[in-house]
Order: structure tokens, then sequence, then C-alpha cells
């Protein structure tokens, strides 16, 4: 007998009385709420599906067969990236029977109502979640990006869960839905470190991240105030170097205006002072690659937001990529064209960038060259997981240290001046 108190509606779905698929989708989510000692379930505003990657067979009989059930989405949702660029794949080479599988997947998620946005970056869409609200989110950077910089409440939902809770408008009372949850774990202090540029929010989410593994880090002494773009790559590298699925920046996130908010009036359970040294191993440790050529620069992961189209623009205006250097960008549709409209695709593309939607640098793999065994990228994110994924070395820079390196056909890595500024 579960311990879960049910409202009359979870009820008459648990009884079927909304149909197979979400009978299905309820009695999955009674389980994890037993699993997680959940009193109850709530209602979500809004849900983000991951599980739209394929990932094999299984991922799409689940999927096809809650279709097949006629399961229809209980709140707006949206799509993460999925396995191919379906305006591109031909073009890329991408083997057929393989993209026919993704895209069956995609267009399952689609007949249960889930709109075709195909970003991981569902915080550059209109209609974001607002400050406090209940969403079901996966993907661990949206995740991570929405608990901390929009306020909205979300738990870590993986695969085949993103659905149930989108197919029911219900989730567990659990976790970063509560109060206690969302409170800071260790309080991290920071040196000083002068003028800080893009380079080192990943840099700084991936060492807290690798060092904390989970919980609730609360930043300290930022010299800088970061924007959305930076928030987005150290959240992104934060979630990859370890399972954080939160963080406050004192004065910068909404539920860390204080310390004394961050940390609910208590004392920080724990401290780490950084010092330079270690954010230095960090940087360090992004690059993975060793020869003196460059053939391919990726960026993207997360997907590119229109801001970061702006600044790459800025930075390529008249300048062309070495002829064996191959540049990457991928963004969702959204944003390609938002920058279409605003007359930048032609800079970056006269200067050599070709761009992927509907896909990610974490699933691009089917078109890598294989002649490309040398990689650049300014993302902590892929840095950390293109090696495994390409088995290639990958250089980790910024995004002009990318645009200069991709112009002279080989590594150019420039020292941070946050590094390199020793006082």
């Amino acid at each position: 007998m579960s311990n879960v108190e049910l409202s009359e509606r979870d009820k008459r779905i648990l009884e079927g009385g909304e149909g197979k698929a979400r009978q299905t989708a309820m009695r999955i989510l009674l389980r994890m709420a037993e699993l997680q000692g959940a009193p109850r379930l709530i209602d979500i505003k809004q849900a983000h599906i991951d599980g739209c990657i394929y990932t094999g067979e299984a991922s799409l009989t689940f999927a096809e067969a809650l279709a097949e059930q006629g399961g229809r989405v209980a709140v707006p949702t949206t799509m993460n990236a999925i396995s191919i660029d379906r305006r591109r794949w031909r073009e890329q080479g991408v083997d057929p029977q393989f993209a026919s599988m993704a895209d069956r997947l995609a267009s399952a998620y689609e007949r249960m109502g889930a709109k075709p946005t195909f970003t991981c970056a569902p915080y550059q869409l209109p209609d974001p979640p607002v400050f406090g609200e209940h969403i079901a989110w996966a993907e661990s950077n949206a995740i991570v990006y929405a608990n901390s910089v929009i306020g909205a409440r979300t738990n870590r939902y993986g695969d085949l869960m993103d659905i149930c809770a989108a197919l029911t408008g219900r989730v567990p009372l659990a976790g970063y839905h509560l109060d206690k949850a969302r409170l800071g774990t260790v309080l991290i202090e920071l040196p000083d470190l002068g003028p800080l540029d893009s380079t080192f929010y990943p840099v700084l989410g991936y060492l807290v991240g690798n060092r904390i593994g989970n919980g609730v880090p609360v930043i300290h002494g930022l010299s800088d105030k970061p924007g959305a773009d930076d928030l987005k790559a150290f959240g992104a590298a934060l979630a990859t170097g370890g399972a954080v699925a939160m963080f406050h920046i004192i004065g910068v996130t909404p539920e860390a205006s204080t310390m004394e908010e961050a940390f609910g009036c208590n004392a920080p359970p724990d401290r780490w002072h950084i010092i330079r040294d270690e954010l230095a191993a960090a940087w360090k440790n992004l690059s993975t690659a060793h020869e003196q050529t460059l053939d391919l620069v990726l960026m993207g992961s997360p997907h590119f937001s229109l801001a970061e189209c702006f600044q790459l623009a800025e930075l390529t205006e008249g300048k062309r990529c070495h002829p064996q250097v191959g540049f990457l960008i991928t963004t969702s549709q959204f944003v390609y064209e938002a920058a279409k409209n605003a007359g930048i695709l032609s800079t970056l593309e006269n200067f050599g960038a070709r761009f992927v939607t509907d896909s990610c640098l974490c699933m691009i793999s089917p078109i890598v060259p294989d002649q490309s065994r040398t990689i650049m990228t300014n993302s902590g994110k892929f840095a950390h997981y293109g090696p495994g994924m390409l088995d290639r070395g990958v250089y980790f820079g910024s995004m002009a240290d990318c645009v200069r390196s991709a112009v002279e056909g080989k590594p150019v890595i420039t020292l941070p001046t946050w590094l390199a500024n020793r006082k």
C-alpha cells in the first residue's frame, strides 16, 4: 500500500480514466515518489524532454508505445536537441538507417504534443518558466540554469521520467521542489582575480563540479557580474564536472541576494577557498590535444545564443577560416532564424562557419570527418565530453582564441588575464 497521498485526478489516471498512456506514466511517477519518500504529487507548469535523443531501440519502443496508446502531454512541453539535423543530415553524410530511427523517435514525441524545439537550451526560447514555478526539465545544463538563474524548481529528471511528468502534469514533491533542498551546502570563496573573461566561468564550473560532486555550491567573491551566457557556461560545466543541479552566486542569482538567504540564515556547512593554482590546473586540464595543427572548431554546447552569434560575427568580420579548418556551430532553429533575421548569418558564413540545428555537439560524432583529428572549442562541457566521444584531442580556449586559431590554421591559446595577473 502506497503512503503517497493522491488527488482525485491522480486516482482517476491510475484507474485508466485518462487513457492507458497516462495510466502507465502515473504508475511510474508513483513508484518514483515512493522511492523518494515524497508525501504527494504536485502540478507542474511545463516540461522539457531529453528522452528524444536516440540511444537505442528501447528508447524508441517506449516513446512509440506511449504515442500509440494515445498519449498527449498535459502541459506545454519542449524537446531537447535530437540525434540528427533534420534539414541537413543527408548532406552531412549521416547513415540513413540511424537517421530514420532518430527521426521516428522525435516524431513519437511530436505526436504526443511536444513542441519540436530541438534545443538543449530551452531557456533561450519564448515563454521560459518564471521564478517559483514547478517544472519538469531534463538535460543537465537546462536543469541547473532553471533552478539557479531563473529560480524555477525542477529535479534532475532523466530520460523516460520526463515524458511521464509531461503526460500527467504531475511530479513527486521531493528534492529541489522543496525549500530545504535549495539551500547552499558549501561556500566557495574566490581570490581577487581582477577582470574576468568568458573562459573563467566554464573553468570555475568544471573545477567546482569535480570537487563537490553534488550539493548546492554558493559562489562568493566574483570581481565581475556574469551575463546570461556566462551563467550558461558555468552551469553547464558545473553539471558536467559533477552531478550539480543548482548553484547560487551571491548578489547575482535570485535566491542568493545575501549570504544569509543562500544558506537559510544558517552557517555554511562547508567552506572552500579556491586558490589561483587550482583554477590554473582546471584551465590546463580542459585541453587534451597536443598537435600543433588544427582541423575543426566546434561551438555551441550548450546551444549558441543570439548574443553569442552577434559576438562571433564581430570577431569574424572581414576574416576567413584557414582552408584546412572547419568551423561548426550548433544552435536551435529558433536562434538560427533570429540570427538570419538580424542579418548576421552572412558574416558568419562568409567567414566559413557552418550551422547545425536540431542536434548538438554531444551528438554530432556521425558528421565529424575522420580526417579531423585535432579540435578546438570554447565550451567547457564539450572539452570534457569530446575526447571520449570522438577519440580525439580537444583544445579549450576563448571564443577569440578559437577565431584566431581557425584563421591561422593552428591552435593559438592565450593565457587568460585572470591567471596571468598574479598579485
